[in-house]
């Protein structure tokens, strides 16, 4: 549901749709005419909104030709993930790129949803699970040398793949792997190996569907690793590669904004928040008091580090950020007033407060700041022009 009103609190997450949906055709324009696309709605759209991420890329992809670089699956991490997008969006074919526990398995097939599996006891059971008339569809895994999940590219590893493609009721419908992006000789040696083991299945009669070994990055970096398809994360949500070139427009669809609640004039020496990490200059400081905190993924290594924007100014963060507050010195900001609207993070108009500077502030990655933000954050969805309900 799109929600263009004021938000119930005066800390809220824009999400602007066109931003998104530019970004994906974008991605589509970099991967070429002859490649799918599984845009990744993990982690919530990392925290953007999985439902209004999917439709929007699903907009995108009818937007343009018919077949340049059409969108074949969703991806998610995991079941629970899925449920939610196959709730609202009956049709959307979705792939669970994560573990899901035997258990879980014959939830998987009632959902139409198609699981990642590397072994060949979670076949079995997605076989016993099959309706009499229908075949599972799934995805296999390959450890290339990412050392997490996969089967084993071995000789038992191949003939494990053809028992899976044995088993009455199964149908493989992709074989994939992931880089560990350590450096252009172990993703070569990666892809290589790859590649080996589907010339080997094929050898051996195996039907694989679609290979996939790339993310955002591989896509950029490595485009004969494109294959049949590639996974576009992080890059659809405005923050592309830092050492690829990308050759298109990537956009920041977010901007994390919220008001003044008090302002308060210190005099000199006055400290701030809790242990008095900041105090006053001689010439004393106004201190801001925002409604938003740690709690809200405004995280606390930014304490005493991290700026915002205050009527287009930065403004720093003083003292410890507590649970669900934060100070900022307004000292420099020319008619600042109670109510101001202040960006955390992302873009506004003229204004921005770098992901990248965030992620550094964070000591972490960008990725990692922006699926932080949290769910008591309600999400403001700026509408796509040409936006249609799926």
């Amino acid at each position: 549901m799109l929600c263009t009103v004021q938000p119930n609190r005066d800390t809220w997450y824009e999400i602007h749709l066109d931003v998104l949906h530019s970004n994906y055709r974008a991605v589509r324009q970099i991967a070429g005419s002859t490649v799918y696309l599984c845009p990744v709605l993990k982690a919530d759209a990392y925290g953007m909104g999985s439902i209004m991420a999917a439709r929007t890329f699903l907009q995108a992809d009818r937007d343009g030709p018919a077949r340049s670089g059409s969108l074949r699956y969703c991806a998610v991490a995991c079941l629970s993930e899925a449920v939610e997008l196959r709730e609202a969006l009956p049709d959307l074919p979705l792939l669970i790129m994560g573990y899901t526990p035997d258990r879980l398995l014959p939830e998987v097939v009632a959902h139409r949803i198609v699981p990642t599996i590397f072994e060949r006891r979670q076949a079995e059971i997605l076989a016993a699970s099959a309706q009499d008339t229908t075949s599972v569809p799934l995805h296999i895994k390959i450890d290339t040398g990412m050392n997490r999940l996969g089967l084993e590219d071995t000789p038992e590893g191949l003939e494990t793949v053809t028992a899976i493609s044995r088993l009455p009721g199964i149908r493989i419908e992709g074989l994939f792997s992931h880089l560990a992006l350590a450096g252009r000789t172990s993703d070569m040696e990666q892809f290589h190996r790859l590649q080996q083991f589907v010339r080997r299945a094929t050898v051996a009669g195996v039907s694989l569907g679609y290979i996939h070994i790339c993310d955002s990055i591989g896509m950029l970096r490595y485009p004969e690793f494109r294959l049949d398809m590639v996974r576009p994360g992080a890059i659809l949500y405005g923050a592309p590669p830092l050492h690829d070139k990308i050759g298109a427009d990537i956009g920041i669809p977010f901007a994390f904004k919220t008001r003044i609640a008090r302002l308060r004039r210190l005099g000199a020496g006055e400290g701030v928040s809790y242990d008095y990490t900041w105090r006053a200059p001689s010439n004393g400081a106004v201190i801001a008091t925002l409604p938003v905190g740690y709690a809200d993924g405004y995280q606390r290594s930014f304490s005493n580090t991290a700026f915002t924007c205050v009527r287009g100014v930065r403004a720093p963060v003083v003292g410890l950020i507590c649970m669900d507050q934060t100070m900022i010195d307004v000292s420099s900001v020319p008619g600042v007033e109670q109510g101001d609207e202040v960006l955390l993070l992302g873009r506004s108009g003229n204004s921005e407060v770098p992901l990248l500077e965030a992620a550094d502030w964070a000591g972490s990655n960008r990725n990692a700041v922006l699926t932080a933000i949290g769910k008591r954050v309600p999400r403001v969805y700026i509408p796509l022009h040409t936006y249609k309900e799926p």
